[in-house]
């Protein structure tokens, strides 16, 4: 079967990645004051900094499927993978759109985002050329239901203000440099541990992924300017897994904002 592979924005993968693996990215959408807007990383953290209103929606229904139907001329079959229901309705967008579809069109739930949707997505891509769609869909849910993400963070309150992270923002307020180890769990972000500063964050996450049966030892890292950090992680890497490394889109760096960490992988 040809099949194309199809995502959403939040997948952070390098945008050269895209073009090589054919792959097509449907944008989530970014207000700014009510204005929908084209914008970059380091536009909207300034935006955020100024105190402009930000927010984000998800595709709706009809853009996907639009975006299946012109497709399916020229592919037999559509792997749609997407962020997790528990963060957006992204997924339930595609799904929709996707009932116009049967048996051409399999709609994944990740359930998890940026660095480690990316390595949903590689997969999607491997497993597209050598399997037929529904083997390619029963494989990447198995892939989901373990997926990994760890991340850090400099700061909490994007994150409370986006509402993904009251709980952990109680945790932290009346403590001195303490920084948030945090991880993709059934769907949702939840806390993994708090430690004392944030080179103590990157060896958590250091620890955690040796502490993995990586898949193909492939290692996704996703940053909001967060070179040093980044670097770090190379260093610890580069003798055990293949790493592949993105700038973190607009619409998840809202959430995690600046300096911010994020690394995904297959189990």
């Amino acid at each position: 079967m040809k099949i194309k592979v199809i995502t959403d924005s939040s997948c952070d993968l390098p945008v050269e990645w895209f073009k090589e693996n054919d792959v097509e990215i449907v944008n989530l959408k970014i207000y700014i004051n009510g204005e929908l807007k084209n914008i970059s990383t380091n536009e909207l953290i300034k935006e955020w900094k100024m105190g402009e209103k930000i927010t984000t929606s998800q595709p709706a229904p009809n853009e996907f499927e639009k975006i299946y139907e012109d497709f399916l001329k020229d592919y037999d079959g559509i792997l749609s993978v997407h962020l997790s229901s528990k963060l957006s309705g992204t997924f339930g967008s595609a799904a929709v759109a996707a009932r116009k579809f049967p048996q051409k069109v399999e709609v994944i739930d990740s359930l998890t985002t940026t660095s480690a949707l990316g390595a949903m997505v590689a997969k999607a891509v491997e497993l597209s050329k050598t399997e037929d769609l529904k083997t390619c869909a029963e494989k990447l849910r198995k892939y989901a239901q373990n997926v990994k993400t760890i991340f850090g963070v400099q700061t909490v309150e994007n994150l409370v203000k986006g509402g993904r992270a009251h709980l952990i923002a109680g945790k932290l307020v009346t403590l001195l440099n303490v920084k948030p180890v945090l991880k993709g769990e059934d769907g949702e972000i939840k806390l993994h541990k708090i430690v004392l500063g944030f080179q103590r964050v990157l060896r958590e996450i250091v620890n955690y992924v040796e502490s993995h049966e990586v898949v193909d030892r492939k290692v996704y890292i996703a940053h909001v300017n967060a070179k040093e950090g980044v670097e770090y992680l190379l260093s610890k890497f580069k003798d055990k897994y293949i790493c592949t490394v993105a700038e973190v889109d607009p619409a998840i760096a809202l959430n995690a904002g600046e300096g911010s960490v994020l690394v995904g992988f297959l189990v």
